[in-house]
């Protein structure tokens, strides 16, 4: 059943693609690394098919010694409110670094990365780090973050704006105005990145 869900999944990426869309939202950032210039963020949300597709994607250029470029693309389709399915690339210097495919395969949620093959929960999820974006987490306590395949807590400071703390020990504080993101801080051990609204 897995192997034929893995041989459908590309297909509904592909069926979700065609028809009439509309590009109902797009935000984009300038990203700061300790306050320095260092790339772009670009965040879409679409309809295809009474589809909603969500898509972040990070451009980024870093490194003291070595500059490497690094581009990151994550697509969430969620249908009915529920998160069908999830795909995120990783480039560095024009190379795929890595991909991985997160699905509903009926029964719960599969993980695919390389030929490897994780159950990662069986409830269903209406939020994540996709949506973060578009809609503020106002009485909510967890997010479902694609990266880690797991929920996250999500903390309310007040004045529209959220903590979480992430498994590498990372923590990112959203920024709201008006139910969208302006600001996203992420405090890391080595670094801060920032992400400021542009448009």
């Amino acid at each position: 059943m897995k192997k034929l869900t893995l041989l459908l999944f590309p297909a509904f990426l592909l069926f979700c693609s065609l028809g009439p869309t509309a590009q109902l939202e797009n935000f984009n950032y300038d990203v700061l690394i300790d306050g320095r210039p260092a790339g772009t963020y670009k965040a879409s949300r679409t309809e295809a098919n009474g589809v909603s597709i969500f898509r972040v994607e990070t451009n980024t250029a870093a490194g003291l010694i070595r500059r490497s470029e690094i581009k990151s693309v994550m697509l969430s389709s969620y249908k009915d409110s529920k998160m069908m399915s999830t795909d995120i690339k990783t480039w560095v210097d024009n190379k795929l670094e890595s991909s991985s495919v997160l699905f509903w395969d009926g029964n719960q949620y599969v993980k695919r990365d390389g030929d490897e093959l994780s159950e990662i929960c069986s409830d269903m999820v209406s939020y994540s780090s996709a949506c973060v974006y578009f809609e503020e987490p106002f009485g909510r306590t967890a997010l479902f973050y694609e990266n880690y395949g797991r929920n996250l807590q999500v903390v309310n400071l007040g004045n529209h704006q959220y903590k979480v703390g992430l498994p590498n020990g990372s923590v990112e504080f959203y920024t709201y105005e008006k139910g969208k993101v302006v600001t996203v801080e992420i405090v890391q051990s080595f670094a801060t990145t920032t992400l400021n609204v542009t448009s």
